[in-house]
């Protein structure tokens, strides 16, 4: 799961609903969901206000999201069923270019330190130099729609602070 898909720089698409703040406590957000797919994830990007385009293959169902704080991300499906209808698990991740001002050996440092401070996800260096953030979740059993908001949350933040602390 450690494929990284490139995320141009092109608008997404808007949600065509207003933008509303997150609620953490809408009976929603209780509702268990089956299995990662299209429709069960877009739902839950609509909810906090994240833009979004599919992108990927009915085998290799991926999403290209921008979240409300305009970090961008790629989410990939992995172990799915039925064309990607059902799938057991979804790989956040967010790729930054090669910073120029910042040499490699101080971007592994910044990198290693963010890691020990934050376990919620990990960060990398990618094989061509570039700087990552990734976030790996399961559903085997199903996953809480509010959960799963959530994370995507607490991502879109990570996403935002590696930026600002490693990549300075």
């Amino acid at each position: 799961m450690r494929a990284l898909i490139a995320i141009p720089l092109l608008l997404l698409a808007a949600p065509a609903a207003a933008q509303v703040p997150f609620n953490p406590a809408a009976p929603e957000n209780r509702q268990v969901m089956p299995a990662f797919n299209y429709d069960t994830v877009e739902t839950v990007l609509r909810q906090i206000n994240a833009r979004f385009e599919r992108r990927g293959t009915a085998v290799r169902p991926a999403l290209q999201v921008q979240f409300a704080n305009g970090r961008r991300a790629a989410i990939l499906f992995g172990s799915c069923e039925r064309q990607g209808a059902a799938c057991k698990a979804i790989s956040i991740q967010s790729v930054w270019p090669r910073p120029p001002a910042v040499p490699p050996e101080r971007l592994a440092a910044n990198i290693h330190r963010f890691n020990q401070r934050f376990a919620f996800s990990s960060a990398h260096v990618t094989a061509d130099g570039r700087a990552a953030i990734q976030r790996y979740l399961t559903a085997d059993f199903g996953f809480l729609r509010g959960d799963l908001a959530v994370n995507l949350l607490v991502f879109a933040n990570m996403a935002q602070r590696f930026q600002t602390e490693v990549l300075r």
